[in-house]
């Protein structure tokens, strides 16, 4: 085969996979609270009600079982998706009905980060007494193991899995840093902000999960990026450069975000972590200029390519200063060392790669080698945005709080049939009656809450024919 046109290696589908895998937050295993008797008082008047507190004891402990031992992440995922409606409406039966929310014991919810673990083996645990923290650890856990259930197709290759699982964890995230978080902070002053960060993990701060959006964009197009590598035959190299591009730039944002937005718990994740995403930043853009450079070569721009190539083989090379130009040094028995192979392969393919060019160049084509690629040949950054839009299953609020006697029978929380969900469907046939009269409805109950606002997407029309295209198996 002609060396000038050797196909890429199997180290850089490897490398342009290389995704960093988090821990699942963790409930306290000596964590004992009950929805049950805490709200026993005002619960147990309204028959709806309390069975609600029952189920929502009940599959929470489902979800702390799931946590235990070696973790079956589709199970996890299961078991959180069935407990979020129900510490929702719990939250939001509590909102809207503050004055008779009353707890006959305390709750304290007690949560060990998954984000923040690895600095030390001992693990920190967080606590709150507030529903929203559940309800945000509840919803970071459940997006963490959808994200590893696609790390787990990832190792399968089968990458566009893996694609859609981490949009869909990007989109959790998405959805907590921009809407749900915000709002739980919206009436705290700066003292109380300070102290909330002190005291909480990243999975709570809304910063945190912002940047977590865009990591998990960057790694859903990572996996978009492998569909294509791993399909037979010549790829499209102008596409796959311009969508590593796009992915060093969210992980540029990744960190960017987590800098600014949420610098303490920045300060206490993994250096690890830390460190592969710099890697990555730098081998994301290293490989677009190796793409550029195999797309130029196949349109018979042989002295750019060869520029092209020439500055992919330095920007893979190890840096000489912490701030320089290159990857960072790798140490021999850290977590990145497995990647050393794979570093190895690509440099020497590349150096092969560009010794043949020259050689072709200097025989054949004589095309004049610029010092560096030209403005007007570099590539352009395609970000294909890949979230899928996370929406919270919001259910009607239930009564709490002892009934109040009225003419009629029938009322919502009187004992009746009435689904625990608090849908519309039930709540139709529940008006007057002989209990506590029906809390707002939830349209009346939530009509100012932002996390209600509708999103539209905002992808442009090129990235939605790249996000058919890329995941068309």
């Amino acid at each position: 085969m002609d060396d000038s046109a050797a196909p890429h290696p199997d180290s850089v589908l490897r490398l342009v996979t290389a995704v960093h895998r988090f821990s699942t937050p963790v409930i306290n295993p000596g964590d004992q609270l009950s929805f049950e008797k805490s709200f026993k008082s005002c619960a147990t008047p309204h028959e709806n009600t309390r069975i609600l507190m029952l189920l929502a004891d009940g599959r929470r402990q489902t979800v702390k079982k799931n946590m235990a031992g070696v973790v079956s992440h589709p199970a996890l995922s299961q078991a959180l998706k069935d407990y979020i409606p129900l510490i929702n409406q719990v939250l939001l039966s509590c909102k809207v009905q503050p004055d008779v929310a009353k707890l006959d014991k305390s709750l304290l919810f007690s949560w060990c980060s998954g984000i923040e673990n690895g600095k030390t083996d001992k693990k920190r645990n967080f606590d709150s007494e507030a529903l929203m923290f559940e309800l945000a650890l509840s919803l970071a856990t459940y997006g963490l193991s959808e994200s590893n259930v696609g790390h787990d197709a990832c190792a399968e290759k089968d990458y566009p899995q893996a694609s859609r699982q981490f949009a869909r964890t990007a989109g959790v995230f998405k959805y907590m840093g921009s809407d749900l978080l915000p709002d739980w902070m919206a009436n705290a002053n700066g003292k109380q902000r300070a102290e909330m960060e002190n005291e909480s993990p990243a999975e709570t701060n809304a910063g945190a999960c912002v940047a977590l959006s865009s990591l998990y964009m960057a790694m859903a197009q990572q996996m978009a990026v492998a569909t294509v590598l791993a399909k037979p035959g010549a790829p499209n190299y102008a596409l796959l450069g311009k969508l590593c591009l796009g992915v060093a730039e969210d992980l540029d944002s990744f960190v960017s975000t987590l800098r600014s937005k949420s610098p303490i718990h920045m300060q206490r994740m993994d250096p690890h972590f830390l460190k592969l995403i710099t890697f990555s930043i730098n081998v994301q853009r290293a490989l677009s200029l190796y793409f550029l450079a195999r797309s130029l070569w196949t349109a018979s721009d042989y002295g750019v390519a060869i520029a092209a190539l020439s500055e992919a083989t330095v920007a893979m090379r190890t840096r000489s200063t912490p701030t320089g130009r290159g990857i960072p040094e790798i140490e021999l028995n850290g977590p990145m060392h497995a990647l050393v192979g794979e570093i190895n392969g690509f440099r020497i393919h590349a150096g092969n790669l560009l010794r043949s060019w020259e050689k072709d160049n200097s025989l054949v084509y004589f095309d004049k080698v610029p010092p560096s690629v030209p403005a007007n040949k570099a590539l352009k950054a395609i970000q294909l945005n890949k979230t899928e839009e996370y929406t919270l299953e919001m259910w009607d609020p239930l009564p709490l709080g002892p009934k109040v006697a009225t003419a009629a029978s029938g009322g919502m929380g009187s004992g009746g049939t009435d689904d625990v969900s608090g849908r519309s469907s039930s709540r139709g046939s529940n008006h007057g009656g002989g209990g506590m009269p029906p809390p707002p409805s939830y349209d009346e109950a939530a009509a100012n809450d932002p996390r209600l606002a509708g999103r539209p997407r905002s992808d442009s029309e090129l990235a939605r024919e790249l996000h058919a295209k890329l995941n068309t198996n």
